[in-house]
């Protein structure tokens, strides 16, 4: 009889248990959103246009120091598919280039999706893009 405690009635099957909480703590939880639903406002329709720049006039034609960048390179690894497809990127590269370090991390952003959900570039745009980052690596002292 000492020390022995009463046994709880077992529930009925079916039944909802409930647990004691504090108005307080519960408000605190109500005020916390989920895990995720922040980043739901970004799928909405819109969203990322709203995010990037305005085009500009070079946005849609090389500008004539990207000439001259894609003319300088060697015939070989003229990105032509980017030039057509994306001058801004090539406007971008070439504006860069002589900065290898930020010509590199920009291409390696271009190459990399570190963002996730990125549609991605074509694949001659790609080729591309990852042949300009390796001849941009094999340049860089060791």
């Amino acid at each position: 009889m000492f020390g022995h405690q009463p046994s709880k009635p077992a529930t009925p099957p079916d039944s909802i248990d409930f647990e004691l909480t504090d108005f307080e703590d519960a408000r605190h939880a109500l005020e916390e959103l989920p895990p995720g639903i922040e980043s739901v406002k970004n799928l909405r329709p819109g969203y990322w246009e709203q995010q990037r720049r305005k085009p500009l006039a070079t946005d849609r034609a090389l500008t004539g120091g990207s000439m001259e960048w894609v003319i300088s390179l060697p015939p070989t690894l003229r990105p032509h598919t980017l030039c057509e497809q994306f001058p801004r990127i090539v406007n971008l590269v070439a504006e860069c280039w002589p900065d290898v370090s930020r010509s590199s991390a920009i291409l390696d952003q271009l190459v990399n999706d570190r963002r996730g959900n990125r549609r991605g570039f074509p694949p001659a745009v790609q080729t591309e893009l990852a042949a300009l980052q390796n001849y941009l690596q094999s340049r860089q002292p060791r």
